[in-house]
């Protein structure tokens, strides 16, 4: 009795690892249907070993029989493991000469609307990201790529969550990536500063950021002059620093809850930018301090730098019962070169914002939009 009460918890366990109530994390492997690795956990009885895995674009389960080499997969329908053989998909990929980086590489086809978990290699470092392809995408016409990076303590997958761009990527076609920051003092972060001085990280999150775009740009047909790149706090201040340190790669930035540190490299471009702060943020104060620049400042700043008149104007709007007044920077020929959002009594975080129906990732979008590297983009 015992014995078989044994067995009966032990298959119990195995039918809650396989249907996914404990999460695990699977590493990819190269077949045509995405596999994800083993388990790190194998079921043994009387005959054999069992190895179980999980696909991750089919939702189909898989398992490989030791004692006859062979593969099976589970019918729902009939609930029976029926076998069959794996076929082995070819890499197409190309191989960046000038970037020490590998990345794992999936099917591009079989991913479009999905979310790819990506690794490369900068100067030693293996760095991930997260990577959606637009549903519609068919490899025809060069998309927009936006890079949206998350805040200090932050991960790339809870970001998505917050910031969620992908209906927005599918519905405006653009590429969409998550990067995950590497840690400073057991805290994930960007490196948002030149070398020296004050500065305690050695990150090189430009270089990452680079090595990102050159490797999605060997498998997909990126528009060179249309990437942008926003960021949450931290992640805001890092997309400031891109607009100082590569504005030759940059067409426009935004930040939500971010701002900008005194001494940021000036850029040699010019180079759009949008901000959304709020007036209550008590992590990255709005009028600034700590070395950090107010908000006010950092729009005064970019709209200089970009040719516009520093006198805005400004247009009070709501958001239900939160009032916001949005300062629009133009030039002479009234190209709009800077947008700041100032949220009334907005704490620090990515604003859940309903303005004429555009909410926080639809207001950035359409900024982005606006703007390439070879100028302003008419609308079509």
């Amino acid at each position: 009795m015992q014995k078989n009460s044994t067995n009966f918890f032990s298959k119990i366990f195995l039918l809650l690892i396989i249907f996914g109530i404990w999460k695990i994390n699977f590493a990819e492997t190269n077949t045509d249907w995405n596999w994800f690795g083993d388990f790190p956990w194998i079921y043994n009885d009387k005959e054999q070993d069992w190895h179980y895995l999980k696909a991750g674009s089919d939702g189909q389960f898989y398992l490989y029989k030791n004692s006859e080499k062979t593969w099976y997969f589970f019918e729902s329908k009939t609930k029976n493991w029926s076998a069959f053989t794996p076929k082995t998909k070819t890499d197409n990929s190309s191989k960046e000469s000038n970037e020490k980086s590998s990345t794992k590489k999936t099917n591009l086809i079989s991913n479009l609307g999905t979310v790819q978990s990506l690794t490369l290699t900068v100067e030693g470092v293996s760095r991930d990201y997260q990577l959606y392809i637009p549903t519609s995408y068919d490899g025809t016409k060069p998309l927009p790529i936006v890079f949206n990076f998350h805040g200090f303590g932050g991960t790339a997958s809870d970001h998505m969550k917050t910031a969620d761009m992908r209906t927005l990527a599918n519905n405006e076609m653009f590429f969409l990536v998550y990067p995950q920051g590497s840690l400073l003092g057991g805290y994930s972060h960007w490196n948002a500063a030149m070398p020296g001085g004050d500065n305690k990280s050695t990150a090189n999150d430009t270089g990452f950021f680079e090595a990102m775009l050159t490797s999605i740009s060997s498998s997909y047909k990126v528009d060179p002059t249309r990437v942008y790149a926003c960021g949450y706090s931290n992640g805001g201040f890092f997309s400031y620093f891109l607009a100082g340190t590569k504005s030759n790669l940059v067409a426009a930035i935004g930040s939500v809850s971010g701002t900008m540190l005194e001494g940021n490299p000036d850029p040699t471009n010019p180079t759009p930018v949008i901000s959304i702060h709020g007036t209550s943020d008590t992590v990255v104060p709005f009028s600034g301090g700590n070395g950090y620049l107010s908000n006010s400042d950092v729009l005064n700043y970019w709209a200089n730098k970009n040719g516009a008149i520093t006198t805005p104007v400004i247009t009070n709007l709501t958001s239900g019962y939160v009032t916001v007044e949005k300062s629009t920077f133009l030039d002479s020929s009234e190209i709009i070169w800077v947008e700041g959002y100032k949220i009334n009594g907005g704490d620090h975080v990515w604003f859940d914002l309903d303005l004429n129906g555009f909410d926080t990732n639809q207001l950035i979008w359409n900024f982005f939009s606006k703007h390439s590297l070879k100028g302003p983009v008419s609308s079509e």
